[in-house]
């Protein structure tokens, strides 16, 4: 007698368990399209492999001490101008790696004027990697 008024109980927490499963990364039907893995290290890879491939480029011109300190001077002007801003991601780079579409997406401070124009965009080292199954 005792069983049968906790049958419903234990049917209810085997059920549970199974669409708990089946709704995770890590169940058979999902095993394709939702996989764990460590997109940085993909990532990284990626990047290393475009660096060696424009290791041939030129590089950017030498640029003067006196061009760099008035430019240092100009940037400080802009900056007392606009001391807020706010940090939005960008898009920076979007490839294929293993099957999947990987998106790069990077942090900027967008500093801007009174009149809402955009001064200046000073990306930081926070980056977002979205990745996409491509079927």
């Amino acid at each position: 007698m005792k069983w049968k008024k906790s049958m419903p109980m234990i049917g209810l927490a085997i059920t549970l368990l199974l669409l708990i499963y089946l709704e995770s990364p890590y169940s058979l039907i999902n095993e394709e399209h939702a996989r764990v893995s460590s997109i940085p290290n993909e990532v990284l890879l990626a990047e290393a492999q475009s660096a060696a491939e424009n290791e041939n480029e030129p590089s950017e011109p030498v640029v003067s001490n006196d061009e760099e300190s008035a430019e240092a001077d100009s940037q400080e002007s802009e900056e007392v101008e606009a001391q807020d801003f706010t940090l939005e991601m960008m898009l920076e780079e979007k490839s294929k790696i293993d099957g999947y579409i990987v998106e790069t997406y990077r942090e900027y401070e967008i500093y801007k004027n009174e009149n809402g124009e955009v001064i200046k965009k000073v990306p930081t080292s926070n980056f977002d990697y979205i990745r996409y199954y491509d079927k």
